[in-house]
């Protein structure tokens, strides 16, 4: 197996292993996260970015954004992803303007 084979499917287990979603931020737009409770529709969720410290956050489940596999990080055309939402748009539009991918197509 190639060793980006390899990565690949680390990256889905650890991504398989928890429910993400994008919630809302004032600061920052969107933020990842992951669901570590639900009641009825009520989701607590705790962030996950490398930059920011993880907090701890109550919401309703309409306030969430499903959130594509990594399979789908820098994808070419939008209407690829599996979850088409903003803040899948603009986080993949953000992987692709740091890899210098500024192009994107979309019918």
């Amino acid at each position: 197996m190639a060793p980006r084979a390899v990565t690949d499917a680390v990256v889905m287990a650890n991504w398989a292993e928890r429910k993400w979603v994008w919630i809302p931020d004032d600061e920052y737009g969107y933020l990842l996260a992951h669901i570590t409770s639900t009641q009825d529709d009520i989701l607590h969720v705790e962030t996950v970015d490398a930059d920011l410290p993880s907090e701890r956050r109550t919401l309703h489940l309409n306030d969430t954004q499903k959130v594509n596999p990594p399979k789908f990080d820098k994808v070419e055309d939008m209407a690829d992803l599996a979850y088409l939402n903003e803040a899948s748009v603009i986080h993949n539009l953000r992987l692709r303007y740091h890899s210098n991918l500024i192009y994107t197509y979309s019918e």
